[in-house]
């Protein structure tokens, strides 16, 4: 029905949240609408609408619509998933489901203060004004503050740096663990600003800028309150600013992304959702088609998130600041492009500010080969330097002097390709962390006997710049001064060493002055990544990788790292143990290491044969010794072990045995591990063969193949194929901050 505006009713106080909109119908029926009192002060009293109501009595928020060319109500509200893919194979690994809708309640506006603080506050500077209803007082605050006069809980009544005409887009996280945090993110949109001017190379300003770019009337009914003399005046001038403000253009002014969330696209996401409410909605004003987003933003220079969102680089303001916008319709695409084509200072920089300063770097010059390697370690344990109470103790337990030998790498065998990611996976004090000191010991030159093996077969390469992360051991030294102070010192540049703390997964600007000692232990970690990168290495080692993470943290630094040393070249040697972080890593090699072996735990032979359950599995253990066959067989050497319609590892075949009768292979149940009645069933009265088996080995994870037709017992063992890259899938690392 088509109703006319009466009367709007806006609390101060509570606007954010509360408003009321009283409308009359043709046929004189009244009614009184309770909206948010941001989108009820757009509106215009004597106005025309349409109204759609579910019920008339006692209307609700969730119980009406109203539009003016848009809809104006309900608010606007979507549901968007964002996939996280391998940069290697182009595979899912992740999504997220993100639900983008605009601020309604009180507790948004409280998430969007604690999100606000994770970029701009400090102890000093305090984001929000709070309001007590019953003493009618208002405080600055971070946090919901109780009243110093009669000690209420006070309300959220507004941010100190947005305006009336501000409007709030929240992301939510749809699907989360219990550790992650509901608000993700928001993006505030306002009017454009008044005037804008331009700043030349040569320092001369040039006036009004953007009607030499833009129609003029674009322009001409700015949101452009006068300053009041306290915030009761300065609230009313910006009330009838509202009245006439208008234009085809909205102002980004904040895209605000959780720090932990930010370096996996969600900031993109938000512009893109922000951009479909611009559409659906017309927001701010909702009077005129937005045709243009414009955002004025230093941290453009070093950082290429808003250009990674399609915003184009034009100018800077008089101020110096950098002026970028986002085309919506053909008609502001065209004057972008005509000004970049015509304009002599935009010839020069095309539209683009951000320069990449991270090159690759120049790749190991040959693969990393280690053979027949062996590495022990001797330990004399005395009982001569405890007190006489303990060592009566230790002594009625059977404990001795004696000293203790064994072997950490037995025999060993790994190769380490340029360029490509490698995993070490294995059980806690099997010899991951020795393994990565002997590489490290053999590339630096290193004479400690604690960084070289004891003998060996490798080759190396001639060029290789190493950094290697042992916690406890190897570590930076960051001491009392900020983080980025720390990078810039080591690589000589500011651009480039915020651009490493983006790749590394710190991407917060408060983050990059705070000092080592300030961060939390899973910063911590990624500093530490931030510190090796600064380093320019063409090769990282990282003992215990992502351990401090939690899963959902763990992954994205995982493949963020993977996609970093794919898109760099660096060579990247991994020592974890965690699911999650192999998945998303998806490394080139996985090698295991295990008490005296070291081996490549996902290579596939040339050929496998197919044993049943549970037997196939004591085959890999090392538990089944023989395996029993109606035939011999001339296979030697290494094969896979294929159960499942997957290879779960693999053993040597030394040798045939037999024929034997089910009596004779009763005699060595140990080595075959299977029953009488099975033997029999299996023999059908005639004789067996026995294939001798050694050096079995476990695939950390069973490892699919291509399978083909005609193959029963013996099948040949082909990797399934990695799916291509994607066009697109590159080139998307640097950080997102806002």
């Amino acid at each position: 029905m088509k109703i006319e505006v009466e009367r709007i009713e806006i609390r101060r106080p509570t606007y954010r949240y509360l408003g009321f909109v009283t409308v009359r119908a043709g046929d004189g029926r009244r009614y009184r609408l309770p909206m948010t009192g941001t989108v009820a002060q757009w509106l215009d009293e004597g106005g025309e609408y349409e109204l759609s109501l579910s019920r008339e009595a006692e209307v609700g928020f969730d119980d009406y619509a109203l539009r003016k060319g848009v809809t104006i109500w309900p608010l606007f509200a979507r549901e968007y998933r964002l996939e996280r893919t391998s940069p290697l194979s182009g595979t899912a690994l992740y999504s997220y489901r993100i639900l983008a809708r605009e601020a309604r309640y009180e507790r948004d506006y409280e998430a969007i203060v604690e999100l606000e603080q994770y970029h701009y506050a400090s102890d000093e500077e305090l984001l929000a004004l709070w309001h007590c209803e019953a003493c009618d007082l208002y405080e600055e605050a971070n946090a919901r503050p109780r009243c110093p006069r009669c000690g209420a809980s006070m309300r959220f009544h507004d941010l100190k740096s947005a305006t009336r005409a501000s409007r709030f887009l929240i992301l939510e996280l749809v699907e989360r663990e219990p550790y992650e945090p509901q608000y993700v993110g928001y993006v505030r949109v306002d009017p454009p600003i008044p005037a804008m001017n331009r700043r030349l190379p040569d320092g001369t300003i040039e006036l009004d800028i953007r009607r030499r770019v833009f129609p003029r009337e674009w322009f001409a009914h700015p949101f452009a309150p006068r300053e009041g003399e306290g915030s009761g005046e300065w609230w009313e001038l910006q009330g009838e600013a509202l009245k006439g403000a208008r234009s085809p253009v909205a102002r980004l002014a904040r895209v605000v992304v959780h720090p932990d969330y930010r370096v996996d696209g969600l900031g993109q996401l938000a512009i893109r959702a922000l951009v479909d409410w611009m559409r659906d909605r017309w927001v701010p004003d909702m009077r005129l088609e937005k045709e243009a987003l414009e955002t004025i933003a230093m941290m453009a220079r070093y950082n290429p998130f808003m250009e990674k969102a399609g915003f184009v680089y034009l100018w800077d303001t008089g101020s110096g600041r950098p002026v970028l916008y986002l085309p919506l319709s053909d008609r502001a695409r065209a004057a972008i492009e005509d000004f970049l084509a015509r304009d002599p200072v935009a010839k020069g920089h095309e539209g683009r500010l951000y320069r990449p300063r991270f090159a690759p770097v120049e790749p190991l010059s040959r693969p990393i080969r280690l053979r027949k390697l062996f590495k022990s370690y001797s330990n004399e344990l005395t009982l001569g330097d405890l007190s006489e109470p303990v060592r009566r103790a230790l002594e009625a337990f059977g404990v001795r002097e004696r000293l203790i030998q064994r072997y950490v790498i037995k025999n060993g065998e790994i190769e380490v390709p340029p360029g490509k990611v490698t995993a070490i996976v294995g059980a806690s004090g099997s010899g991951k962390t020795t393994l990565l000191r002997i590489i490290w010991g053999l590339l630096t030159g290193s004479d400690d006997p604690l960084y070289l093996p004891d003998s060996g077969e490798w080759e190396l390469p001639d060029n290789a710049r190493v950094q290697l992360l042992i916690p406890g051991e190897a570590e930076p030294g960051f001491g009392g001064e900020p983080v980025i102070e720390a990078l810039y010192r080591i690589c000589g540049d500011e651009a480039l060493a915020i651009e490493i703390l983006n790749y590394a997964g710190i991407s917060d600007a408060v983050l990059y002055r705070a000092r080592y000692r300030e961060l939390s232990t899973g910063q911590k970690e990624r500093a530490k990544i931030a510190w090796a990168l600064a380093h320019r290495p063409n090769l990282i080692l990282i003992d215990e990788f992502g351990a401090h993470l939690d899963p959902a943290t763990a992954r994205r630094v995982a493949r963020r790292m993977s996609q970093l040393a794919r898109e760099k070249r660096i060579t990247l040697v991994l020592v974890t143990h965690r699911r999650e972080i192999l998945d998303a890593l998806e490394p080139d090699a996985v090698y295991m290491v295990g008490y005296g072996t070291l081996f490549r735990a996902d290579e596939l032979p040339d050929r496998g044969f197919r044993v049943k359950e549970p037997y196939a599995t004591y085959i890999v253990e090392g538990k089944k010794r023989w395996e029993v066959r109606r035939y011999p067989t001339g296979v030697r050497g290494r094969v896979g072990v294929v159960s499942g319609g997957k290879v779960i590892g693999t053993v040597e075949i030394l040798g045939n045995k037999g024929p034997f009768s089910v009596e004779e292979l009763r005699e060595h149940p140990d080595r075959h591990l299977a029953d009488e009645r099975f033997l029999r069933e299996y023999a059908k009265g005639e004789k067996l063969y026995v294939w001798e088996l050694g050096e079995a080995r476990k695939f950390h994870e069973p490892v699919e193949f291509e399978p083909q037709r005609g193959q029963r017992t013996w099948v040949r063992l082909r990797r399934k194929a990695r799916r291509p890259e994607r066009e697109g899938d590159r080139g998307n690392t640097e950080g997102e901050e806002s």
